[in-house]
C-alpha cells in the first residue's frame, strides 16, 4: 500500500491556482486602495477645507417681509371685517366660521367653544351690532380696541326677548394675513 507519487504537473497546477488567487486579491486590494485614496481629499490645498457637497445646499428659507403697521383707517377697516365675520357667524350659529375669527392661542378656547354652543342652543340672536373704539396698533401684527356689542337675544324656550350691551377690551393678532381675536377682557 504504497502511495504512488503524484505527477509533477498536478502539484505545479495546484500551486499555480493558489498564486493566481493571491495575485487577484492583491490587484483588487490595490484597486480599492487607489479608489479610496483618489476619492478622499488628501492634497495640501484641500486640507482645512470642508469636503465639497455632492449637491448644492438649498438657500436659507426666505423670511417673510416685515409688514408695517396699518394706518388707523386701514386698521379700523380690517378689524371691522373680522368682527363682521364674527357677527355673521353668530347670527347664523356657524361654529366653524365663529371660531375661525379666534386665534388658536386664545386663552381657554375649548371652554369658550363649549359656552358658545350652549348659548346657541338656548338663545336665538335676531339682532346684533358692534362699535369699535380706541383702536391702536401694538406692532405690525397686534392691535387692541374697545368693542361694544348691542345684542338682542330671544330665549328659545320661553320666547322672552332681552337686549344686552357688552363692552370688551379686545386684543387682536394677525395670523396668515387675517386679524384674529387673541384675548377678551370685560371693559367697564
Amino acid at each position: 500500500m504504497n502511495e504512488l507519487p503524484k505527477p509533477p504537473v498536478m502539484a505545479h497546477a495546484k500551486r499555480l491556482w493558489v498564486h493566481g488567487f493571491v495575485a487577484g486579491l492583491v490587484v483588487v486590494g490595490l484597486a480599492l486602495g487607489a479608489w479610496f485614496f483618489l476619492s478622499s481629499p488628501s492634497s495640501k490645498e484641500e486640507e482645512g477645507k470642508p469636503p465639497a457637497a455632492s449637491a448644492p445646499a438649498p438657500p436659507p428659507a426666505a423670511k417673510p417681509p416685515a409688514v408695517a403697521p396699518a394706518s388707523p383707517g386701514v386698521l379700523n377697516k380690517q378689524l371691522d371685517e373680522a368682527l363682521t365675520r364674527l357677527q355673521q357667524a353668530t347670527l347664523k350659529k356657524d361654529p366653524a366660521r365663529f371660531f375661525s375669527v379666534y386665534s388658536a392661542t386664545f386663552p381657554r378656547l375649548e371652554e369658550k367653544r363649549r359656552r358658545v354652543i350652549q348659548s346657541w342652543q338656548a338663545y336665538d340672536y335676531p339682532k346684533m351690532s358692534f362699535r369699535l373704539a380706541e383702536v391702536r396698533a401694538a406692532g405690525p401684527d397686534q392691535a387692541t380696541a374697545v368693542v361694544t356689542w348691542e345684542i338682542e337675544t330671544k330665549n328659545r324656550q320661553s320666547g322672552a326677548v332681552k337686549e344686552l350691551t357688552r363692552t370688551y377690551r379686545v386684543t387682536f393678532t394677525r395670523e396668515s394675513g387675517q386679524w384674529h381675536i387673541a384675548a377678551l377682557d370685560p371693559w367697564e
